[in-house]
């Protein structure tokens, strides 16, 4: 994997590891960077407002770990509400992230999805994980689509980034079954033959620094996997999708599950 930085695209290797394994890890230039330290600002604040009896925030994913002892449900709503946060958003649109979309799906014009998921995995949690799977059947974007996995402080391997499959990607979209899963979107689907890929394939991680992101295809198989320290893991997803792929202007451009597009009846020849 190469760690180098870039200038609003990728780096030659960088991009021969993105098209030979399907993800890549990226340096933020300046001014994005700046956005992650406003966004832990904003949560910050919110957290302070909220529940004063948390105290002082300046250690913030400390002060994550006090809220949750004292109210777990609070959590939850910071989660909720954080993706709305004005440097979620600017985040979600920024032209160096648009750019970089852009250069990677090889199309003139990008979209960014309105659903932005801000990630605040607690200490040795396990509910909110989810097995296998692509992000495709939840975004219903393009085929060509890509996800950054930003996180917004240093996150080490014991803090459980995502795992993958180099060159998943190439396998197209797998099939799946939909899941009753009340209260967890997230947990909406399953992978058809989800046991026999892990059985036959390596997953393997990486660690990502503050000021770097994970860049990776939507038809990545990847999965989350369980923070074993005393610190919250956060992060934020961030999509982008081709406008002008013909299965997207063809089935009229799924909202995807945030916005309650089932994926049988955008993709039914994926549902099993």
């Amino acid at each position: 994997m190469n760690f180098g930085g870039n200038e609003g695209g990728l780096l030659e290797g960088q991009l021969s590891d993105y098209e030979r394994d399907g993800i890549c890890l990226v340096d933020l230039p300046s001014d994005v960077d700046e956005l992650r330290r406003k966004m832990i600002r904003e949560m910050s604040e919110w957290v302070a407002s909220v529940s004063r009896a948390v105290g002082e925030t300046e250690d913030f994913p400390d002060a994550i770990v006090r809220l949750a002892k004292l109210d777990r449900r609070a959590v939850g709503k910071l989660y909720k509400i954080s993706r709305r946060f004005p440097a979620a958003r600017q985040l979600a649109c920024h032209p160096w992230f648009v750019g970089l979309a852009q250069s990677v799906m090889g199309t003139n014009l990008v979209s960014c999805c309105t659903f932005v998921n801000v990630r605040i995995d607690l200490p040795e949690e396990e509910r909110f994980l989810l097995p296998i799977h692509q992000d495709f059947p939840y975004i219903q974007g393009s085929l060509n689509g890509v996800t950054l996995w930003l996180p917004l402080f240093d996150t080490d391997l014991r803090q459980g980034p995502p795992s993958w499959i180099k060159g998943s990607h190439k396998w197209g979209v797998l099939p799946v079954r939909e899941e009753k899963s009340p209260g967890s979107g997230a947990k909406s689907f399953s992978i058809a033959n989800a046991d026999e890929i892990a059985a036959r394939h390596q997953f393997e991680s990486a660690s990502v620094k503050a000021g770097q992101a994970l860049l990776f295809s939507t038809l990545l198989v990847h999965r989350s996997e369980l923070n074993t320290t005393d610190r919250p893991r956060l992060n934020l997803q961030l999509r982008f999708d081709d406008v002008l792929a013909s299965e997207s202007i063809e089935r009229n451009y799924p909202e995807g599950l945030y916005l309650n597009d089932s994926f049988s009846s955008s993709y039914p020849e994926y549902v099993q």
